[in-house]
């Protein structure tokens, strides 16, 4: 997993965009150990987005998969921040070296690479008690030309 987050230098947007970050790296965690229940998804996601994240894990490994290969995130940025504690945040997800892998074969099961690898994700983040940023609600697209490399 490869994260692209360079500094902003405004301390309440560089602190959003590292915990959004750490969001992604916890979902991908997630996948990797079949568990939505993560001590990092608990800790990055809350609402309907840790409910809808859980589900998904569930799914892909009640289907016999988890991930394999490599993830790259880039991009970030907030696209709104209200009196430090609520959100909007945007980055980019590139799994075009990212693929399912069959746990029980270990087989990888890889893909023609497209457009369709490189994923936009839009959020509403908002700080908890204990001063992490959550993300609440979230959705993507896949294919976004904002997102779209090489």
């Amino acid at each position: 997993m490869t994260v692209e987050n360079d500094p902003t230098g405004d301390a309440t947007k560089d602190a959003l965009l590292r915990d959004v970050a750490y969001s992604a790296q916890a979902r991908l965690e997630a996948f990797g150990k079949g568990s939505g229940q993560t001590e990092n998804m608990n800790r990055y996601f809350a609402a309907s987005a840790l409910t809808y994240w859980a589900d998904r894990v569930a799914t892909v490994k009640q289907d016999g998969l988890t991930v394999s290969g490599d993830y790259r995130y880039f991009g970030f940025e907030a696209t709104d921040v209200a009196n430090g504690k609520t959100a909007a945040v945007r980055y980019c997800e590139d799994q075009s070296k990212g693929y399912s892998k069959e746990i029980s074969t270990n087989k990888v099961l890889r893909t023609q690479p497209s457009d369709k690898d490189f994923i936009l994700y839009t959020l509403q983040a908002a700080k908890d008690a204990r001063g992490d940023w959550q993300v609440l609600k979230q959705s993507w697209k896949k294919g976004d030309a904002s997102c779209v490399q090489g």
